[in-house]
């Protein structure tokens, strides 16, 4: 009668179980679903999408994704909170303060998304955080806190931007100058026009107009003079950037991968370790990568012993058509349906090689190229725009991330940086100008 009533109850218990998985067999799938693509140092964005947006607990998710510490998964959270919460509602405090950390991010794509947030919202510690910016050795930071301070009163904006009049970057004075005018009343002769940078349509490099640091310096002395003249009138304030600004910044590490050099020889990131890395990625046929390498061959010449720079060639990456941009005769060998596929991918693959190699030789490259023939680094790092750049730290952290080529003295002062211990967290005032 025991063993019957044992039985009856391994039944029932067994039944309560399948009942169970049967009845949460959604939110299981979805948390099931979540965690694969958590994990997974490279998924498409649209994935990550759909799982935060279909997800139960659309916060949490977007919690989940940030707290992964992974470059696509982190872009992806941010992005989601503005479509979660409008600009009309308000967010909880946890995503709050992502946003306010995201503010001051590693990453640069997370930091114009979550500025935008801010910006959206007439958050009031905008003027705080956007005048953060002007302390990043990279113009093209300091550019974007200058567009993002635009709805500061004079009060705030005025002191603030005075500094950058100093700045060599002509589009960074213009910009100044045209928001002090905003504030002031004044015309200080230059217009934004004059200064307004444009690519190269042979090196795909940002060139300035003729004339254009000549009239940024006049504007700017003339800003210096009202300036002289008006100061009394700007009592100091001194900014803070939100505490939970700080204290919600984590450090982003960098995962060890491992990729074939041209020699065939396997390169992994680890080896570098003790040494600030810097990742860049790029094809062949990309002007704006190919212009930038003499800047990155003086910065390894100069830095040979606490800097490792690795060059991680795209050109074998297909695009969202599949095709290989820049190697038609790669595309021709694919086109031939009747050959085997290996012996297509291994003849499609050595030209790519050899076209790579011939861009080292021929532009006298010093530091370490790699391949990636299956986007496995270009995906982690979302690489797919180009030029991309990230700089690890020698402990193996993410320092920054940015697109776009930079001039070797930008180039210098971010190496000086990632050199340097990471502050966390670091000193939240701003002085206004005197």
């Amino acid at each position: 009668m025991r063993q019957k009533s044992r039985y009856g109850l391994f039944l029932g218990s067994g039944f309560i179980a399948i009942l169970g998985v049967w009845l949460f067999r959604e939110p299981l799938r979805s948390r099931i679903g979540q965690s694969a693509a958590f994990a997974n140092p490279t998924p498409p964005p649209e994935l990550v999408e759909e799982i935060i947006e279909t997800s139960p607990d659309r916060p949490a998710a977007i919690i989940a994704a940030w707290n992964t510490g992974k470059i696509v998964h982190r872009q992806v959270a941010v992005r989601e909170i503005s479509r979660a919460f409008p600009a009309d509602q308000s967010f909880p405090a946890d995503l709050e303060s992502i946003v306010l950390s995201g503010a001051l991010d590693v990453d640069m794509n997370v930091r114009e998304t979550a500025l935008g947030i801010l910006g959206d919202r007439k958050h009031p510690a905008l003027a705080s955080v956007a005048a953060a910016q002007f302390r990043d050795p990279d113009p093209q930071v300091r550019l974007l806190g200058l567009n993002y301070l635009k709805g500061a009163n004079a009060n705030i904006g005025v002191p603030a931007v005075i500094p950058l009049l100093d700045e060599s970057d002509p589009l960074i004075v213009a910009t100044a100058l045209k928001l002090l005018e905003n504030w002031s009343g004044e015309n200080f002769g230059v217009k934004l026009r004059d200064t307004a940078s444009f690519e190269d349509p042979t090196t795909g490099l940002k060139q300035f107009p003729e004339g254009s640091r000549e009239k940024a310096e006049a504007g700017a002395a003339r800003a210096k003079a009202w300036w002289g003249v008006h100061q009394a009138d700007f009592p100091p304030i001194q900014l803070e950037v939100p505490r939970e600004a700080i204290t919600a910044r984590k450090p982003v590490p960098a995962a060890d991968f491992s990729l074939h050099a041209l020699d065939g020889r396997r390169v992994r990131l680890a080896d570098f370790r003790g040494k600030v890395v810097l990742i860049n990625f790029w094809t062949t046929w990309c002007p704006a990568c190919v212009s930038e390498m003499p800047e990155l061959i003086g910065l390894q010449k100069r830095h040979n012993d606490k800097l490792a720079i690795i060059g991680v060639s795209l050109d074998f990456v297909p695009d969202s058509h599949g095709q290989i941009g820049g190697h038609p005769a790669v595309e021709e060998q694919r086109s031939h349906a009747e050959e085997d596929l290996d012996e297509r991918n291994s003849a499609a693959l050595k030209k790519v090689k050899d076209k790579v190699a011939r861009t080292v030789k021929g532009r006298g490259i010093n530091y370490t190229i790699l391949l990636d023939e299956r986007n496995e680094v270009g995906g982690r790092f979302n690489g797919g725009e180009l030029p991309t750049t990230v700089i690890v730290d020698a402990n193996g952290n993410v320092r920054r991330r940015f697109v776009g080529a930079r001039s070797l003295a930008v180039f210098e002062a971010m190496i000086a940086e990632a050199g340097q211990p990471e502050r966390f967290p670091f000193d939240r005032s701003l002085q206004s100008a005197r």
